[in-house]
């Protein structure tokens, strides 16, 4: 199957399938990730700073109601814990290398934040100088929504926090001063935020899904799956400066179905639409190599292209587009070239003397094209590459 219809049809699969475990399968899985990391980072810059904020101006509101070994044991950890924390998290979402590895950076950040947060509520409890454990589940909906994490990242996260409060209340409070609302509203808070969470990122590969399927839609010929003109222009100036950067070279062939108006007119158009589906996948199914690619022109046009293929393997390449064509064996008495359906094509190979040569490479093509027309149909013209006079050879 050629390699972009394949990758149109990934995405459709995946949505067909489904993905309850919130996992692609891979490439796709790659792919999110990196689409992920690339349009969260201004969402995860803007938490971070009004987190800074929320906390400095907590600060004072929080040293009202501490003293002595309480507001120490607070001031170490906000001041040099916390802050130092999220100022780093904001400083990696700068970095352009280490930017895909930011959630896990910021499960850490979370993470460590979190604890600490429980290890001085509890403390301040201890020293009878309580402080509110609503700050706990706030940076536990932190995790779930605003830290960049994935969900299983933000439920571990978020868990940590949570068990953390729990374990360190049981260690070190009386019984006295153990407040079990606390626990279950903590609880709740993980139950909701989990449940948000999950379906917030559900929602959010859906649309990675639908972008990627709209993207490639945009770059492929309804009828036949391949590419379209608009893709096959900007995929072959892309090679083309490729070729020329690395001094390599490219076979390019433009392929015309012999007497179409005739098959048309003589089968019907639904019959003429699925010749021309055959003729395609017969096409895709010539492109074996990650860089070879097939697209429709227009209208019963169609172009081939081989990237780096050697000269000993250009004849070969248009004898075995001839023969996939020829062994579909579509019935076409209207030919008046052939008992079946045939194709002319023109065939240009060399390594470009341009990066912006490529408007010219299908121009020669064209030509090569309609000297196989003029001379009977149903063969390929082969030249080289910027030789418009000299012909290669002719492939019957």
């Amino acid at each position: 199957m050629h390699g972009f219809e394949e990758e149109l049809q990934s995405y459709n699969r995946q949505l067909k399938h489904g993905f309850s475990q919130l996992r692609f399968s891979e490439p796709l899985e790659r792919e999110f990730r990196t689409f992920f990391a690339r349009h969260n980072v201004v969402r995860q810059r803007g938490a971070i700073i009004v987190g800074i904020i929320l906390l400095l101006a907590l600060l004072p509101l929080d040293m009202r109601y501490l003293q002595d070994d309480a507001l120490k044991y607070y001031l170490f950890s906000r001041i040099w814990i916390t802050i130092p924390l999220l100022v780093l998290a904001l400083v990696l979402t700068f970095r352009q290398a280490l930017r895909r590895y930011f959630s896990l950076f910021s499960l850490i950040i979370i993470t460590i934040i979190g604890i600490t947060t429980s290890g001085v509520v509890v403390y301040c409890n201890r020293l009878g100088q309580p402080l509110p454990y609503e700050g706990i589940m706030l940076i536990v909906m932190v995790a779930f929504f605003l830290g960049g994490l994935y969900f299983r990242q933000a439920l571990f996260c978020a868990i940590a926090i949570a068990v953390s409060y729990a374990v360190l209340s049981e260690a070190l409070l009386p019984r006295a001063l153990i407040n079990y609302h606390n626990y279950f509203f903590l609880c709740a808070t993980l139950l909701v935020g989990a449940v948000s969470a999950y379906t917030l990122e559900y929602q959010i590969r859906i649309g990675f899904l639908q972008r990627g399927a709209l993207r490639n839609l945009a770059k492929t010929d309804p009828l036949t799956g391949l590419y379209n003109r608009g893709a096959i222009n900007q995929k072959l100036n892309h090679l083309v400066y490729y070729a020329f950067r690395e001094k390599k070279p490219i076979t390019l062939l433009l392929i015309d179905v012999d007497h179409f108006k005739n098959f048309n007119d003589f089968y019907g158009h639904l019959q003429g639409d699925h010749c021309l589906q055959r003729v395609a996948e017969a096409l895709s199914a010539c492109c074996k190599r990650p860089l070879d690619f097939a697209g429709r022109y227009g209208g019963e046009e169609f172009v081939v292209m081989w990237f780096d293929a050697q000269p000993t393997e250009v004849e070969a390449f248009a004898r075995r587009v001839k023969e996939a064509i020829e062994q579909m064996a579509i019935r076409h008495d209207a030919s008046g070239t052939h008992t079946h359906v045939t194709v002319s094509g023109g065939m240009v190979t060399g390594i470009p003397a341009s990066q912006l040569q490529s408007d010219k490479i299908l121009h020669q093509a064209d030509q090569c094209l309609y000297r196989a027309k003029d001379s009977g149909r149903n063969r390929i013209v082969i030249q080289d590459l910027g030789s418009e006079h000299d012909v290669i050879s002719i492939i019957k």
